[in-house]
């Protein structure tokens, strides 16, 4: 089952969160840094993992996370190499500003912290548009991706004659 919601908005605070955690040694002292940087990573980590709930209904972020699948997929079930490329360039450029910025964080650098960060989120949101984008593609066009939007039926609830 392709990730909820819950994993996009995830993903939208993750770099800023990591990075003000790395931050935080200037104030805190190294070893809470450590800490709390292991904390926020154990629970982004925790949050992704949490199912996302089969209502039938697809909003925007919940249409990443079927679109991000869709990509992850591109192996098994081939997708439009223009958009495909796409994608995967503005993944790398996405963890390229997001490097940046921890390394920002972690030497206290305004700089390198606010150039990765607008990187990584004007990246990131563009990927996004892309990501949505397949998912509309490729909805129709493989019975996997057909279904994944499909409230289960119960036969039991059916009224007995």
């Amino acid at each position: 089952m392709p990730a909820g919601a819950l994993s996009t908005y995830t993903k939208i605070i993750a770099p800023a969160l990591l990075t003000a955690t790395l931050w935080s040694h200037v104030s805190l002292g190294m070893m809470t840094a450590i800490v709390a940087t292991s904390l926020a990573i154990v629970c982004l980590i925790l949050l992704q993992r949490i199912p996302a709930k089969r209502n039938g209904k697809c909003g925007w972020a919940k249409s990443v996370g079927l679109g991000e699948r869709i990509w992850l997929n591109r192996l098994s079930v081939p997708i439009p190499s223009q958009l495909g490329a796409r994608i995967t360039t503005l993944y790398i450029v996405f963890w390229l500003g997001s490097l940046i910025a921890l390394l920002g964080g972690a030497t206290a650098s305004p700089v390198l912290a606010a150039t990765g960060l607008a990187v990584a989120y004007c990246t990131q949101f563009v990927c996004f548009h892309k990501l949505i984008q397949l998912f509309r593609q490729m909805k129709e066009k493989a019975p996997l991706y057909r279904f994944w939007l499909a409230t289960p039926g119960n036969d039991n609830a059916r009224a007995k004659p």
